[in-house]
């Protein structure tokens, strides 16, 4: 395989995965987006490194490499804005889980004000048989 398509394979699964975090989120299924994640993660050290290398390739082989530079180019943008609108549903997605744990603290706090409220008032029932 050469280091070109090498490179548009990885930039394809990179967005094969970055709509699998998509879905993720979406779903709350947080172990699927951590792996997918941690998969982007490898394939970016990847990209990054044979991205300057196939660029090298075309400069030296003097060939009109326009088409292809736009390809990447299109496909780079594509992820970026999947990243970006992945990055904006995980910000609602934990705003909203901050939202809910604060509801529920409220809610500890007001059982534990009618527990202190009512507890203090009545004895307990085994209290008043010795």
């Amino acid at each position: 395989m050469s280091a070109e398509r090498a490179l548009f394979d990885a930039y394809r699964e990179w967005r094969r995965l970055a709509r699998a975090c998509q879905k993720a989120i979406s779903q709350k299924n947080w172990p699927l987006l951590f792996q997918c994640q941690s998969a982007i993660k490898d394939i970016q050290s990847f990209t990054a490194s044979a991205t300057r290398q196939v660029r090298a390739e075309w400069s030296r082989s003097k060939a009109d490499c326009a088409v292809r530079e736009n390809e990447l180019r299109a496909l780079i943008l594509e992820l970026k804005e999947l990243v970006e609108s992945n990055q904006k549903q995980l910000q609602l997605a934990r705003a909203a889980a901050l939202s809910r744990r604060e509801q529920l603290e409220k809610v500890g706090q007001n059982l534990r004000r009618i527990q202190g409220a009512y507890g203090s008032a009545i004895p307990p029932a085994w209290t008043r048989l010795s």
